[in-house]
């Protein structure tokens, strides 16, 4: 387990500490730009040293847009495959924390019945507390136009009697040609995604 307070020296203001099991060599870090290079060059190291430069493109490519995309988005974390990732564990997925507020014109609580109704947004598989939903997009990456699956995951903030919400948006990103759910490789990697998300758990205020 990791805690979001020990990776981020304190994490966002307002944030409650929560722990969260994430896969063998991954972790959790800020979402600055100096990050971004830091795990680019750990990145081409390892794949360099494996040699598989190939992985190396897509995964540049997609920690770059995701981080972009994070700044964008307001997210305060990213989780990624770290630099003592083992090989199997390697694949181009993050997951961006952010906090999903509502507001005077569009509470939360009206924010998740569209994604109910408009994204087949439901109960996590045996959690009583996150609702996910899934969407395919394509995305450019490097020059090359790229698949990403894109799985949200949101869950009430305690204290804030539902007006706010801590999302985790996960990303797979895949060639174009490849439908991720039923491909086995990363199907399996999307079940284990449920499975990691379902050890979550609120230890702080």
């Amino acid at each position: 387990m990791i805690s979001i307070r020990e990776e981020l020296a304190g994490g966002r203001g307002g944030v409650p500490e929560f722990r969260l099991l994430l896969p063998d060599g991954w972790t959790m870090s800020d979402v600055s730009e100096r990050t971004e290079q830091e795990l680019l060059a750990a990145a081409r190291a390892r794949l360099r040293a494996a040699q598989r430069p190939d992985t190396y493109a897509m995964l540049a490519g997609h920690v770059t847009e995701a981080m972009r995309a994070a700044r964008q988005q307001g997210a305060f974390a990213m989780i990624t495959p770290g630099a003592h990732t083992p090989q199997w564990s390697l694949v181009p997925i993050s997951i961006l924390a952010s906090v999903r507020e509502g507001t005077p014109a569009v509470s939360l609580d009206q924010m998740v019945a569209d994604a109910v109704e408009n994204r087949g947004a439901r109960a996590l598989d045996g959690s009583r507390h996150f609702l996910r939903w899934a969407q395919a997009q394509t995305v450019e990456l490097s020059g090359e136009t790229a698949g990403a699956y894109v799985v949200v995951y949101l869950t009430p903030m305690p204290g804030t009697r539902h007006r706010k919400a801590l999302q985790l948006t996960a990303t797979l990103a895949h060639p174009i040609d490849v439908d991720p759910t039923t491909q086995p490789e990363m199907r399996t990697w999307l079940d284990l995604l449920d499975a990691h998300l379902l050890t979550f758990a609120w230890t702080g205020k």
